[in-house]
């Protein structure tokens, strides 16, 4: 994994595969595709935000879907991924 360390980011940010190390990300769009897991370490996030695309994308737009009241799939998927809340 490619390492980038003590910066500041702005703007669009394809995150896949990378790792960020004492990193500030500033007004940024922190794009993951579902390539490759990126990684952050002591990194600040300022106004920023995750934007998923392509098959990561397709994978967060299932997950929201179960997540509707309707389906019943609430407590199967908040089960399966505790870290996100019930």
């Amino acid at each position: 994994m490619p390492e980038i360390r003590d910066q500041v980011l702005e703007g669009r940010q394809l995150v896949d595969g990378n790792t960020f190390i004492n990193c500030e990300f500033r007004n940024a769009q922190l794009v993951f595709k579902g390539v490759q897991q990126p990684g952050f370490s002591n990194c600040r996030f300022t106004q920023s935000r995750f934007v998923f695309e392509d098959s990561a994308g397709v994978t967060v737009n299932f997950l929201r879907g179960m997540l509707q009241p309707q389906t019943g799939m609430r407590g199967f998927v908040t089960g399966m991924m505790p870290e996100i809340g019930g």
